[in-house]
């Protein structure tokens, strides 16, 4: 893998650990908070999908995940294992 799509998928992990910190603010009654990060990381995320077609193949869950909402619930960090697995298995 290229260090150019290492900095992206650390991007990708970047905005869904934002929407799990939206969560968590949404828990803490900070709901209009919590909807705006998790719009801007939506968005952010659509747009790294357009911009780097690599994703597709490696996160084929992403768009639906996104497409549906369900990245919202626990989406995100399924999303979030899956980046986590296949960067280990780079290192073995």
């Amino acid at each position: 893998m290229e260090p150019q799509q290492r900095a992206v998928l650390a991007e990708v992990a970047g905005h869904l650990h934002r929407i799990g910190s939206a969560n968590d603010a949404e828990d803490h009654h900070y709901e209009e908070d919590a909807k705006q990060l998790r719009r801007d990381a939506c968005a952010s995320l659509q747009a790294l999908l357009e911009q780097h077609p690599f994703l597709r193949a490696l996160l084929p869950g992403l768009r639906w995940e996104l497409d549906t909402g369900h990245i919202l619930g626990f989406g995100w960090s399924q999303i979030l294992d899956d980046i986590e697995v296949y960067l280990s298995a780079l290192k073995e």
